[in-house]
């Protein structure tokens, strides 16, 4: 019993995989200007949420205005040893 692999030759017909091609693409200005102005938008609302988030952490007394963890304690299911279902 052979145990060769066959190797046929593509067809006149065939059509083979073009070549992928890396292009370095130009971008207009008023495009990149959009776009600076879009990251601008994006990372002043990031900042705004982190600041409310660790104003309202400081508030819950989880964190001082410094940034360090106050509440020492875990919950009974994050107890080193502890048996936990994560529901799978």
């Amino acid at each position: 019993m052979a145990t060769e692999t066959v190797v046929r030759e593509l067809d006149e017909s065939a059509v083979e995989a073009p070549k992928t091609v890396y292009v370095k693409k130009t971008y207009s200005p008023e495009y990149l200007a959009e776009h600076r102005a879009l990251m601008d938008r994006v990372l002043e609302e990031g900042g705004r949420r982190i600041r409310a988030s660790c104003e309202r952490a400081i508030a819950l007394g989880i964190i001082d205005k410094d940034g360090n963890r106050l509440k020492k304690e875990l919950p009974a299911d994050m107890q080193p040893g502890a048996d936990r279902d994560f529901g799978g």
